[in-house]
């Protein structure tokens, strides 16, 4: 738990959610449900929600929400209060997620926005970002094209699984629960590819691309914890250097 100025970022509750509902609503063309809500808050080991309030028990004054997995971060969602922005707040929050990412090893961040949402560009790039690429016809109500933002911790940028395509290779003749896993992760990139292509996406499909990211996020993790299991054995096989 941390401050800042008077406002305290608190990991968000249940009990949050009818005040952060409204503010989600009073935010965006096409807010989050409810429903899914409750799967960050519920169901997703990889999410951290946090919420800033004026003083531990005061006015819900913004939120931010993001995905942690190995070496990147995803920022899923962030809002604040209309009276408070432009103050510093938004900034504070994403300060807030790439400290945790930092703590926690990741190397890459990574998030979408609106076109024409000129302040979020402007705050994130203020903070670092660099635009990507353009994802067109993203978004709906009003279809809009998204750009894709990254931010880089460390030069270059590169992950664990860039790095040793000579032990990638390896792994892959040797485990097969990591090539499955490698399959397992480029099928679900495939899926989401298709849904990308869409200019509109039902209630389902929303909770469903949500599902495949998660599960996209799952196996690179465990991509990853095989990577590294594989390098500490064959380290500890060599033996100590003379």
């Amino acid at each position: 738990m941390t401050g800042s100025g008077r406002v305290m970022l608190l990991p968000m509750q249940e009990r949050d959610l009818d005040e952060v509902l409204a503010l989600e609503q009073a935010s965006f063309t096409e807010p989050w449900t409810r429903k899914m809500f409750l799967g960050e808050l519920r169901g997703n080991g990889f999410a951290v929600n946090v919420v800033a309030r004026a003083g531990e028990t005061g006015a819900l004054m913004g939120y931010i929400m993001f995905w942690v997995v190995f070496e990147e971060l995803h920022l899923m969602n962030l809002a604040v209060r209309p009276e408070a922005r432009r103050r510093g707040l938004g900034t504070d929050l994403v300060r807030h997620a790439l400290a945790v990412g930092t703590e926690r090893g990741v190397r890459t961040v990574l998030l979408e926005v609106r076109a024409s949402n000129l302040a979020a560009l402007a705050l994130y790039e203020g903070l670092g970002f660099a635009r990507k690429c353009v994802r067109k016809g993203y978004y709906d109500h009003p279809r809009e094209d998204a750009v894709i933002m990254t931010f880089f911790t460390e030069k270059g940028g590169a992950t664990m699984l860039n790095e040793d395509p000579a032990i990638l290779e390896v792994i892959r003749r040797e485990s097969s629960e990591f090539k499955t896993l490698e399959e397992t992760h480029h099928r679900l990139e495939d899926q989401l590819g298709e849904l990308h292509k869409l200019h509109f996406l039902t209630a389902e499909e929303e909770q469903l691309k949500k599902r495949i990211q998660f599960d996209k996020l799952a196996t690179k993790d465990k991509m990853a914890a095989l990577v590294r299991n594989f390098k500490q054995s064959r380290s500890l096989a060599a033996g100590p250097s003379s």
